[in-house]
């Protein structure tokens, strides 16, 4: 607590204009302390006793933010929480608790809460935050009046299921808690991560992001610990990895679910000490950085199969979002197809600015295997190669991919039976153009002809 006047005059110069703040506690004295320090900052406190009253406040005088005490069973806060989640326009909520409980932690972020606090709290960190909140507030009006004209991590969609997942991220963007993202590849994952970044209290700093599956097992540790001089041949300074790199910041861990498991307990050291240890050092190094994962697989089957740590997955998983893939929300291709031809617009001068009914008609009915990147690509493709204003059905053109559903096992057979096979193929391809035919296979006309005339009874006359 701070004490000194002349400390909390300098500290209320800072303070945002008067607020409502309410209180929902069932025991009377349960956040009284706390309760004196938002009144002492000059804010309007409200208390309720029971989860009817504390529904009823909102809708009659609502809130800026709720401070939501626990009880013995929990109930009321956690019911408390769900419903102000199904509002259309979320309020930040806050939950108290006498003691610190991991559990308890979990299960309000997950439910949407601000942020977790551990009973009594400073007031310098109930100032920090009731300032940072008002920050948040008149930026998030100022989106709303001004639409934004950068892509690079702008969420657009008009589906229910995703606007729940946006507004979760938005909710625990200002926590420390970390969040995992399932989804399939190409479905958005790094742009929610992007935007967890942009909206929380480590906006200002740095937002890396390192693809685990992307580097050999020996260049990623050094790419995410960094190393010290002389740790191994070649070693000739000392090199920050990418935790170091992200102090203060957000570090996405891209396809998580790849890195070794060796490389996994290392990981997990780090998620609950906050230091890292660089190759070749003698001293850990700390280290403040929220972790963001991301994983296009089936991560709890990972689990199972030992190919991912449990005690890492549930580190990690504190805050899951599972994005849907883009057959599963057809009503966003609408919004999609106009976001990207803005874009096309601005950055590569096309002149195509909407889609026909039946161009949007064939882009639901296809399947999207690779999801809004693929979508991306397709109307890329179609605006460069058209002049047209109006997109049309025959300006769209699919990669033919093959998904795994789709394709039929391979029989077992012998070598000369798939032998016979190719070659019989490569002629039926080829129309019979035996030159053709053996340069499509990689042999000689020799080598050809000598398995024609081995095979000659097997294939047609005109061969």
């Amino acid at each position: 607590m701070i004490a000194d006047d002349a400390q909390r005059r300098i500290l209320k110069k800072g303070t945002p204009k008067t607020m409502h703040v309410a209180f929902l506690e069932s025991q009377p004295t349960a956040g009284e302390s706390l309760r004196h320090v938002v009144e002492n900052l000059g804010h309007r406190c409200t208390v309720v006793r029971t989860l009817s009253h504390a529904w009823a406040l909102v809708h009659e005088d609502p809130p800026y933010v709720v401070f939501v005490t626990l009880n013995d069973s929990n109930k009321d806060a956690l019911q408390f929480l769900e419903k102000v989640q199904s509002l259309d326009d979320p309020f930040p909520v806050i939950v108290l608790s006498p003691q610190p409980c991991l559990e308890d932690a979990v299960q309000a972020m997950q439910r949407g809460a601000q942020d977790f606090w551990v009973l009594p709290v400073d007031e310098e960190r109930v100032q920090q935050t009731l300032l940072w909140l008002e920050e948040r507030r008149k930026a998030n009006e100022t989106r709303k009046r001004v639409p934004s004209t950068t892509s690079g991590d702008n969420i657009v969609t008009s589906n229910p299921a995703m606007l729940k997942l946006k507004s979760i991220a938005l909710k625990v963007a200002s926590s420390h808690a970390t969040v995992f993202i399932q989804g399939e590849s190409g479905t958005g994952k790094e742009l929610f991560a992007r935007f967890i970044h942009r909206h929380s209290r480590r906006a200002r700093g740095p937002f890396l992001a390192v693809n685990c599956a992307a580097l050999p097992e020996n260049l990623l540790e050094s790419e995410l610990f960094g190393y010290e001089k002389g740790a191994f041949t070649g070693a000739n300074r000392l090199r920050k990895g990418k935790f170091e790199l992200a102090h203060q910041g957000t570090l996405l861990l891209d396809e998580i679910t790849e890195i070794p498991i060796h490389l996994q307990a290392k990981l997990l050291r780090v998620l609950q000490e906050g230091e890292i240890d660089r190759l070749g050092g003698r001293y850990p190094v700390p280290v403040d950085v929220r972790v963001v994962s991301t994983t296009n697989v089936d991560a709890a089957a990972a689990v199972r199969e030992q190919r991912f740590r449990k005690d890492l997955y549930y580190r990690l998983n504190v805050i899951p979002l599972k994005i849907p893939p883009l057959r599963e929300r057809l009503d966003d291709i609408p919004v999609l197809v106009n976001h990207f031809l803005q874009r096309f617009q601005q950055t590569l001068g096309t002149s195509t600015v909407k889609a026909s009914p039946q161009a949007l008609k064939k882009l639901q009915d296809h399947p999207w295997p690779g999801n809004v990147r693929e979508l991306e690509n397709v109307l890329q493709r179609a605006v460069l190669l058209s002049d047209n204003p109006v997109l049309e059905p025959e300006d769209l053109e699919f990669d033919p991919v093959e998904t795994p559903q789709d394709a039929s096992p391979l029989p077992l057979m012998s070598l000369e039976e798939m032998e016979r096979r190719m070659i019989q193929k490569a002629l039926a391809d080829t129309d019979g153009n035996r030159t053709r035919a053996a340069h499509i296979l990689g042999i000689s006309v020799r080598t050809l002809r000598n398995k024609l005339h081995e095979y000659a009874q097997d294939l047609p006359d005109n061969y």
